[in-house]
């Protein structure tokens, strides 16, 4: 949870740590080695074949400026000793799940509170810092000592935090907190994540897409490498993974993400394909329109349609009983182009 890449090059500006607490904690991993696992036999693995291991030897990190070889040393301790067999990484897990650790909870439930709530108690989530407050200290604490007595149980984080007044609030605001934007007075509108909203967007329209070099039933959510990801995910903000900052993710709306929804290729071709939601709906002679609406609404909105979208679809149907399909695939496009479908509320 905290940003100190600055003091890889100087004394952090907004912070205690120094070159020596940066170099001191990338010591953890100067032991770390990758190796090709089919060398020495047929083929070349590759990069995807490579294995990650530890290499025997003392852990040590060299302060660039100091030239000092600096043993490893979690953030505000004292520097371990630790013989050359035994693997540093192990060493830092075992401080990072300290009860007394004063780093970890803190920044763990501040993750999940940003998922849930698409904004954390403390802002940026990967930015805690004395200099950046939480929104609310209390509610940071307490939720911290809870997830620590818990003993790091998620499930019940994640019970938690969803049955939390806070969370079930409206999202509508009201005349008191209609300029709430940090304290949680209501329920901030969150866009779905640029994967998420692939996947439903293929659930919705009964399609699938395939991904270069991975098995045919994989999701978005799934994919690991986003160099080859389609544009529709480089379009709603999924991270590059250059870096490790969380701001590579972007949640906010723009106009190419509203044009791809609209008119792309990929997007109409899902819709009015043969074996396409609506071609299923339309070719469905079983069931009435009416049932077949309702089940749409339920894969699209996960709730049931209001009397007047009803009446609407229904109208909109009858006016193209020659050709059904056509007009169940205006219906799901109009619908997947709504903020509702769009963003958690």
């Amino acid at each position: 949870g905290l940003r100190i890449q600055c003091a890889r090059c100087h004394h952090h500006p907004f912070e205690k740590w120094s070159q020596d607490d940066y170099y001191g904690l990338a010591a953890f991993f100067s032991r770390v080695g990758t190796k090709d696992p089919t060398v020495g036999s047929i083929g070349t693995g590759g990069f995807r074949d490579q294995r990650i291991f530890h290499k025997e030897g003392m852990a040590a990190a060299k302060n660039i400026r100091s030239g000092e070889n600096l043993k490893p040393t979690a953030l505000g301790m004292q520097p371990l000793e630790l013989s050359p067999e035994r693997d540093p990484r192990v060493a830092l897990v075992q401080w990072l799940s300290r009860t007394d650790n004063p780093f970890f909870a803190k920044a763990l439930v501040n993750r999940y509170w940003k998922h849930f709530f698409g904004r954390g108690i403390v802002e940026p989530e990967d930015d805690m810092r004395a200099t950046n407050p939480p929104a609310n200290p209390e509610l940071l604490e307490g939720l911290s000592r809870h997830f620590v007595e818990s003993g790091f149980d998620l499930k019940e984080l994640v019970r938690a935090i969803c049955r939390s007044n806070a969370y079930q609030l409206s999202s509508l605001p009201n005349e008191y907190n209609l300029k709430d934007k940090q304290n949680f007075s209501r329920y901030y509108p969150k866009r779905l994540t640029a994967e998420v909203l692939y996947d439903v967007f293929h659930q919705v329209t009964n399609s699938s897409q395939r991904f270069s070099g991975l098995p045919a039933d994989t999701k978005a959510v799934q994919i690991t490498d986003a160099t080859s990801a389609p544009y529709f995910l480089k379009v709603f903000g999924q991270p590059q993974a250059d870096t490790a900052c969380e701001c590579e993710r972007s949640q906010s709306a723009n106009l190419a993400q509203s044009l791809h929804l609209l008119n792309s290729k990929e997007v109409q071709d899902k819709i009015t394909g043969a074996s396409s939601r609506a071609a299923l709906l339309a070719s469905d002679t079983k069931r009435s329109n009416e049932e077949k609406i309702q089940e749409l609404y339920r894969w699209v909105y996960s709730r049931a349609p209001q009397d007047q979208e009803m009446k609407f679809a229904l109208s909109y149907i009858e006016r193209h009983k020659e050709k059904p399909q056509i007009a169940y695939e205006d219906i799901i496009w109009a619908l997947i182009n709504t903020k509702e479908f769009l963003f958690n509320h």
